[in-house]
Parts: C-alpha cells; sequence; structure tokens
C-alpha cells in the first residue's frame, strides 16, 4: 500500500520530459526532389504530470509530418512549432520548447539522368614469370546515374573500388563496387562491374636463319655480308608467342659506314612486335664490306 501511494504521489507531480519524434517530409511538388538529407527526427521538451508522461512512454509515436507541396526550388527555410508535434490524443502534455531543429532549410531541385564513364580503379599484379595478356576487360563501360541536377551537372566519371590482386597466375574474374559520387540523394542504374584479365606465363621462342636487310647502301656498290642471316630470341605470353610469325620480326644493318675493299662490324636493329620482349641476337652483329 505504501509503494503504491508513493507511486501515485510521484507520478502526480510536474515533469520535464525530452523526447523524439520522427520527422516525414512528404507530397512534395511534381519535378522537385530533395538535394540534401533532413534530419529523422525532432527533438523536444515536453511538461506534464508524470502519469500522462509516463503514457506517453508507452504509447507509439506518431511523425511529425510536413507537407512540402508549395514550397519551390531553391532552398526553403521551415520553422516548426511546438503546436505542430504530435501528441497522443488525451493525454494532458505540452511542448515547451523545440530543441533540434528549430528550423529546416529544405533543399529541392530538379531531377536529372545521364550516361556516365566507368573508371576501373584496378591493379593486376602477376606472379613472377607470368604477364597480363590483353587490355583489362570491364562491363559495363558506363552507368546511369540520377539525381538532383545540382550533384549530376558536375559528374564526370564513375571510379570503382580500389583493388589489387597480387601473384597472378591465371586468368581473373571477379566484380568490383562503384563509388557513389558526392551529393544527397544519387543512384546508379547498378552498383557493381564485372571485369576480368588473362594472365598467361612467359615463355621463350628462338627464330632460326632470319634475314638480315640491309639499308642505307652506297650507289653503285656490292655488299658482301657475313653471315647474311641471324638467330632471334623473344620471349612473352604463351599465345602471343605463339602468333607470330618470323616476317613479323625485322632486322636490318646501316650501310652507310661500310667502306670499300674494307671489312667492318656493324651492329643490327631489331624490331619486334610491341607485344613480346627481345632476348637475344646471335650474332648481334655483322661483318660489311664494298665490292
Amino acid at each position: 500500500m505504501a509503494l503504491l501511494l508513493w507511486f501515485h504521489v510521484a507520478t502526480d507531480r510536474m515533469y520535464e520530459h525530452t523526447e523524439s519524434f520522427p520527422l516525414e517530409v512528404f507530397n512534395f511538388p511534381e519535378r522537385l526532389i530533395l538535394t540534401e538529407k533532413l534530419p529523422e527526427q525532432v527533438d523536444v521538451t515536453i511538461q506534464g504530470k508524470g502519469k500522462e508522461l509516463l503514457k506517453l512512454l508507452l504509447t507509439e509515436k506518431k511523425s511529425l509530418k510536413i507537407d512540402a507541396q508549395e514550397f519551390k526550388r531553391g532552398e526553403t527555410n521551415y520553422d516548426i512549432k511546438p503546436e505542430q508535434i504530435p501528441i497522443p490524443e488525451g493525454l494532458e502534455l505540452r511542448v515547451t520548447d523545440i530543441l533540434s531543429p528549430k528550423n529546416l532549410k529544405i533543399r529541392l531541385d530538379y531531377p536529372m539522368e545521364k550516361k556516365i564513364r566507368v573508371q576501373p580503379n584496378i591493379r593486376i599484379l602477376p606472379l613472377e614469370g607470368f604477364e597480363q595478356v590483353g587490355e583489362l576487360y570491364y562491363n559495363p563501360k558506363e552507368v546511369m546515374i540520377s539525381g538532383p541536377r545540382i550533384w549530376i551537372r558536375g559528374v564526370k566519371v564513375i571510379h570503382t573500388q580500389e583493388k589489387v590482386i597480387e601473384d597472378a597466375k591465371e586468368p581473373v574474374s571477379d566484380q568490383i563496387d562503384l563509388i557513389l559520387p558526392e551529393g544527397y540523394n544519387l543512384t546508379l542504374s547498378q552498383m557493381k562491374i564485372n571485369f576480368s584479365q588473362n594472365i598467361e606465363k612467359i615463355v621463350e621462342r628462338k627464330f632460326s636463319f632470319l634475314p638480315v636487310e640491309l639499308v642505307n647502301i652506297p650507289q653503285r656498290a656490292e655488299i658482301v655480308l657475313e653471315p647474311d642471316s641471324v638467330n632471334v630470341t623473344i620471349s612473352g605470353a604463351e599465345s602471343v608467342i605463339n602468333g607470330i610469325v618470323p616476317e613479323k620480326i625485322k632486322i636490318t644493318v646501316n650501310c652507310a659506314k661500310a667502306k670499300k675493299k674494307e671489312r667492318v662490324k656493324l651492329p643490327l636493329l631489331v624490331k619486334v612486335p610491341t607485344e613480346v620482349e627481345l632476348k637475344r641476337v646471335e650474332p648481334d652483329s655483322v661483318e660489311v664490306s664494298l665490292e
């Protein structure tokens, strides 16, 4: 009985209590959307008897709803008033103060969408003895971005998350997340892209008896060349190496310094396809004389 009496007396006193109410802004004008995030709730100070405050705590709170139908493009300042706080009916409570936010800055803009180029931020580091073959493949190359025009206009490219794959010794295939650009209320048509990269073992291949081509031959001169063919060894990815034909390797010697009746040792210039590496030329020079 004493406890009940105490509880009755305690809850019959006047108290102040801080409470939060969900905030909901709705009914935006046609063709306008939010450009910045709004607070999710409004904090207020409520005064009333303990019994009434206890009922409030046990009651599901309604949202503070703000009708945005009359708002315009740009910024609208909106003051929240105590009488707007949705105190449940039947409770003798009074809102004494709006704590946060007292004022809302509601920014609206026209929606916009456009296609944006995707820029992968992916590094693949093959294991020693292996190399990348061809370019990194990724799909899609473009995505659609949608949101407030104020944010969309400045977006030029969509980057992926950074990813480093080390010691790759076989083809790589995976997905990677796209980074949503700075700005509120932005969406992408998809948040991931697929990528792949071919990785192959590096091999060597030797081409024997490749002919040497003479350039800058003096007029009315006959050239004696020794030897007139050489051996060339190249290295590269296995599939690339297997596709190289002898005609793709060009070997020349500049005869401008050749002298009549005198044998001159001249270096060879060897050009191989850009996707392979020249390893050895045997011999690396030839002897030239003019007749």
